[in-house]
């Protein structure tokens, strides 16, 4: 329907509205119009009685003069109005243009219905004669070119209205069509983003301020929106990963605990140290099945869920996590070296716990048994954020390795320490979220250095 455009709306609105304006201005107008005329018909009716008192005067006493009454007749003929002379009832004197006997009128105004004709009277005594008051003399005249004034009047109105009212009409109309045009134009581009499902494209923020205003509403929804999708298919891909490399590396671990249990089922009467050996095996397994799922989960969750950063002291974190190490492993020497002061980045404190807990826990597991680690933190500058190094005394790690120590699940040839194969890829995982830079370096103690540097500018999101 035409009624449904937002354009025929406001140019029905702004007619309505002038149509209101026009109608009570008009009315206003006539009112005032017709007041000011009859006002100035009672004025002439009023001064032609005053001006001919002496014409009645001479009526009454019987003296009249012929001349004076003719020039007398001319004038109100003129004026389009009548004098009539009234003693007891009786009429004494007429001049004028002839109108139909009214008979006794009270004094001042009245308006008359006579032979279907409107007349307006007023009504005097005749000054000076007769106390009593029964001499009485009446100005009238035809309330007709009145009416016919005002009608005009109204249809003139009445047609400057309806112009006007056209003109608006059509100015208004296009008038909303060069209005509504970047409205428009912001609607070309919403379809364009719907039908090709692009949440990338953005429309042009340009034009008068409401329309602004509703681009950067709808181009911050479509962010939002990009934001949403881009979890979801985040989350989709944890989702997988997560079932494939469980289905792939969960297997070994279960297969293992399910034969040992097989076995001890089997052989009810076996040797004890035999069968103390088989259950510490399974529990080695159910272990590592363990770490296992604590690595997929954590790898999962930090590609799927997006969160807000805050400002982190990496020094208390860091000094948490050694203590936590500590009480863990209490035959290995860790050296801590941090600043005094604090050191702040802008990240998620869960991530960067995991990336510092992670590469200690490495650290400890790759050294020789009851050996040292060493773990530094330093503060940076304006041209280098902080830097977090964790050397250890194991045997390093060799060049052609270092990049894939990075890839989940990988272990390097003849490494036999237990572990998921997963922390590594972790701490890759939480410092590229962080924007660090981490790195693998042969270590003064003999082992292998992993440095975590930081960016000095602050980073934005990152997933949990």
């Amino acid at each position: 329907m035409p009624l449904q455009s937002l354009r025929s709306r406001l140019t029905l609105g702004v007619l309505a509205v002038l149509a209101v304006v026009l109608v009570v201005g008009g009315w206003y107008v006539a009112r005032e119009a017709n007041r000011a005329e009859r006002q100035g018909l009672d004025d002439r009716l009023r001064r032609t009685a005053e001006l001919s008192d002496d014409y009645a005067q001479q009526a009454i006493d019987d003296q009249s003069d012929d001349e004076e009454d003719e020039q007398l007749d001319r004038v109100l003929r003129a004026t389009g109005s009548s004098l009539r002379v009234t003693y007891a009832g009786a009429e004494l004197f007429r001049a004028g243009v002839p109108l139909p006997g009214l008979g006794s009128t009270p004094l001042g105004y009245t308006t008359r219905l006579v032979g279907g004709r409107r007349l307006r009277v007023f009504t005097e005594p005749v000054k000076d004669r007769l106390p009593q008051e029964r001499a009485r003399q009446q100005a009238t005249t035809d309330l007709r070119p009145v009416e016919r004034r005002q009608a005009r009047l109204r249809r003139t109105l009445v047609a400057i209205g309806a112009a006007m009212l056209l003109v608006a009409g059509l100015g208004t109309w296009l008038a909303a069509d060069l209005v509504l045009r970047p409205l428009r134009r912001l609607r070309g581009h919403a379809r364009q983003v719907e039908h090709e499902a692009d949440l990338d494209r953005r429309v042009p923020t340009s034009g008068p301020r409401e329309i602004r205003s509703l681009a950067g509403s709808f181009n911050a929804m479509l962010e939002r929106l990009g934001r949403s999708a881009h979890d979801r298919t985040l989350a989709l891909e944890a989702t997988r990963r997560f079932a494939a490399d469980a289905g792939h590396e969960l297997r070994t671990p279960l297969t293992s605990v399910q034969a040992a249990l097989s076995t001890i089922e089997r052989h009810p009467t076996m040797d004890p140290s035999t069968r103390a050996m088989i259950v510490e095996d399974a529990l080695s397994e159910q272990r590592r099945l363990v770490d296992l799922l604590d690595g997929l989960q954590a790898l999962a969750r930090g590609d799927a869920n997006a969160v807000d950063h805050d400002e982190v002291d990496l020094t208390d974190v860091v000094a948490r996590v050694v203590r936590s190490a500590e009480e863990r492993h209490p035959g290995v020497r860790l050296e801590l070296d941090l600043p005094e002061a604090e050191v702040v980045v802008h990240g998620w404190e869960p991530g960067l716990r995991s990336v510092a807990g992670n590469l200690v826990e490495n650290a400890i597991r790759h050294g020789r048994p009851g050996g040292r680690v060493a773990i530094t933190l330093s503060a940076g500058d304006r041209r280098t954020g902080p830097v977090l190094t964790v050397d250890d005394d194991g045997p390093g790690v060799p060049e052609e390795d270092r990049e894939g120590v990075f890839v989940p699940f990988t272990r390097l040839a003849g490494t036999d320490c237990p572990g998921s194969g997963l922390g590594l890829a972790i701490v890759a995982q939480q410092a590229g979220h962080h924007g660090a830079a981490v790195r693998v370096e042969d270590a003064p103690l003999g082992g292998a250095r992993f440095v975590v540097a930081f960016r000095p500018s602050p980073v934005a999101v990152a997933p949990a």
